[in-house]
């Protein structure tokens, strides 16, 4: 049925979570700040209120590395410098290698059966080391990253890009994966893509999506591709 299978990264094939977690702990404790899983839970809520101005077009590309720094600096009254801590989150982030459970067994069920894109709404210098990190690079015929292209999914602009990439192919012959509702569902089906939408533990249902699959974990999607 689909000829290509376009997979978002953070949260559907790299464990983000947990990458996210240890890097803004090592960024905090070598500054000698509080760590605790209610200053992870703050970041979080500041980290993807910017990561969601930024996919409607609302934050800059070159306001987002910093400005979640410095808002959570300013959320606990810390004085420290935002850019240097958003240097050395992103640097420990980069050299992360944690993969979702099943990640890399589905990666190597479907190459060759179809041919494979990684799209994905991230920073160019945490993206592509920790491809090289996990060595999932050569899976994917094409790589595209909000960072480089200067516009994240959901827009059209995006997936035009994607489009091109992969020589204009019938719509309904590309299958969508990811976890995002609104970044990779929402704008997969408006391009007219079918969409998976892996709904991770723990996130809120959401329906009227109109996803073509709903999956649980990443293993799943091979019971949908036969």
């Amino acid at each position: 049925m689909y000829e290509w299978l376009l997979f978002d990264a953070d949260n559907t094939i790299w464990d983000f979570d947990a990458a996210e977690a240890s890097a803004l702990e090592r960024t905090l404790v070598e500054r000698d700040l509080e760590w605790s899983q209610e200053v992870l839970g703050t970041y979080r809520l500041i980290n993807r209120a910017a990561w969601d101005d930024y996919e409607r077009g609302l934050l800059p590309k070159d306001q987002l590395r910093d400005i979640r720094f410095r808002r959570l600096l300013e959320h606990y009254r810390h004085d420290h410098p935002a850019e240097a801590m958003s240097i050395s989150y992103r640097t420990y982030l980069a050299a992360s290698n944690h993969l979702l459970e099943g990640a890399r067994e589905v990666l190597e069920a479907v190459s060759g059966r179809y041919r494979l894109g990684l799209v994905t709404n991230g920073l160019t210098e945490v993206q592509r080391p920790r491809l090289l990190n996990t060595g999932i690079e050569p899976f994917f015929e094409f790589i595209a990253i909000s960072d480089e292209l200067g516009v994240a999914k959901p827009h059209r602009a995006f997936f035009d890009h994607a489009h091109r990439q992969m020589g204009a192919p019938d719509p309904k012959r590309v299958l969508v994966i990811g976890d995002n509702p609104n970044a990779d569902v929402r704008g997969a089906l408006e391009y007219g893509y079918d969409a998976c939408w892996l709904r991770r533990p723990g996130a809120a249902n959401r329906k009227g999506l109109g996803e073509t699959y709903r999956i649980r974990q990443i293993g799943e999607l091979l019971d949908h591709l036969g």
